[in-house]
């Protein structure tokens, strides 16, 4: 019971607001969640399909409309739910299951598949690379890189997005290309490069207003960062990538290998 007490109290402090409790205890806001939850799970609320808005909440359940948005940031922590600005909040679709150790495109694998994958080009262009980059890929300071831009929608919704580096003496008229397709295989097919590995960084990251915009959220909403430098099959880094992906929408895993040390 005392703990109880205190994590409510811990509550009110974050949200500055007392907490609706029923009975057992148990915050009003948790059993919206339940409910919600059961009904996305019976498939009463589809993927995509838009949630109820903290004013209907609050008059069903004769709540405030604070603790009827507690239960709905709740279900977006949980990845049940994703917001849309100026929109509402909407079901999320299953999560896209991406297998880091199998696979360094997502997007010819999900091609392959026959996914109704679209890809709209940002921007492209020529530039130099800056001392991180040039050391991702092993080059001089300054090094000529092809650099784009993509936004990636899955049934229309957008996923994640992506910024690209080629090194350009490696890919001569590379961004003459249509890009609107899997980079990887439009380098196995037109420059005879091979992606054989992937050095792969993954960390939350906080979106700025550009990505924001492009993913259709909310400025500083929490999405997943995946880095990643591409090697050739001599070991060779000729790509550097870096996607920001909604969080809701991504699952990612990897198989880990243990290697046993002697003695």
């Amino acid at each position: 019971m005392e703990d109880i007490r205190r994590s409510l109290s811990l509550l009110e402090k974050i949200y500055d607001t007392p907490t609706e409790i029923v009975s057992g205890n148990r915050p009003m806001f948790l059993q919206i969640l339940d409910d919600v939850r059961e009904q996305i799970a019976k498939g009463e609320l589809t993927e995509h399909a838009a949630l109820p808005s903290e004013r209907s909440l609050a008059e069903k359940y004769g709540i405030s409309r604070m603790t009827a948005r507690r239960a709905l940031e709740a279900l977006e922590y949980e990845g049940l739910a994703y917001s849309e600005d100026r929109r509402g909040r909407f079901v999320s679709p299953r999560r896209l299951r991406y297998n880091v150790s199998e696979m360094v495109s997502f997007v010819a694998d999900a091609q392959s598949k026959g996914s109704n994958l679209e890809i709209v080009v940002i921007k492209m262009g020529t530039t130099t690379a800056d001392e991180r980059l040039a050391r991702l890929l092993e080059q001089e300071i300054g090094t000529q890189v092809h650099e784009y831009t993509r936004l990636f929608l899955l049934d229309g919704h957008t996923i994640f997005t992506e910024t690209e580096c080629v090194i350009a003496d490696r890919f001569p008229d590379f961004l003459d290309n249509d890009l609107r397709q899997s980079t990887t295989r439009l380098l196995e097919e037109d420059y005879s490069t091979c992606s054989s590995t992937g050095d792969i960084i993954i960390r939350m990251h906080s979106t700025s207003n550009e990505e924001a915009a492009l993913l259709n959220i909310k400025a500083s909403h929490a999405a997943i960062e995946l880095e990643q430098v591409i090697r050739d099959q001599n070991g060779t880094p000729f790509c550097f990538g870096r996607q920001v992906w909604r969080g809701e929408l991504a699952e990612f895993s990897a198989r880990a290998i243990v290697t046993r040390g002697g003695g």
